[in-house]
Formats: C-alpha cells, sequence, structure tokens
C-alpha cells in the first residue's frame, strides 16, 4: 500500500515488510487478489534466484486462472487465509 513493492515482471512483485529487515514474494493473482507467497529475512537471503524468479511466474500465471469457486476451496481448506478484505460492499 506504500509502494514499498518492485515489479519483478510475470505478475511478481517483491514487497519490504518490517522496517526493511523481510522480503516477500507477491503474486498477482489476475488483478484481483495478492498473494503473498513466499516470505524470508534480508538477512538470510539477498535476493531469489533467476529460477526460483520462473517457477514463481508460472505460478502466478496459475493464480491468474483459478475461478472464485477454487479460491473459495483454497481458503475452506486453509491453503489460503485471507489477510485484507477491502470490499465495502
Amino acid at each position: 500500500m506504500l509502494g514499498q513493492a518492485v515489479d519483478l515482471g510475470g505478475g511478481v512483485f517483491k514487497k519490504r515488510l518490517g522496517k526493511n529487515r523481510y522480503r516477500s514474494i507477491i503474486l498477482a493473482q489476475g488483478g484481483r487478489n495478492w498473494v503473498y507467497e513466499y516470505l524470508f529475512a534480508k538477512k538470510d537471503l539477498d535476493n531469489i534466484s533467476k529460477s526460483e524468479l520462473a517457477n514463481f511466474r508460472k505460478l502466478a500465471r496459475r493464480y491468474e486462472g483459478l475461478t472464485n469457486q477454487e479460491i473459495f476451496e483454497l481458503m475452506a481448506n486453509q491453503d489460503w487465509v485471507e489477510i485484507c478484505n477491502d470490499n465495502s460492499a
């Protein structure tokens, strides 16, 4: 929300967290949802590898194709947990 994300392309973003001590790899799910896919401490890992980035891009494409029903099932099974819902309706 504060613009502290870097677009890595292909629906993959890297976001700074916790006073810049942590990083998160976020996957854009078709412009509807943002999925925090991978969290890591900056002190433990400078960046993800090229092969990891390629795999995250593939996963972002898969997420983009998810239906609302599939997303509901992921949350019902607690594979995904909703942390913010900005729907005011």
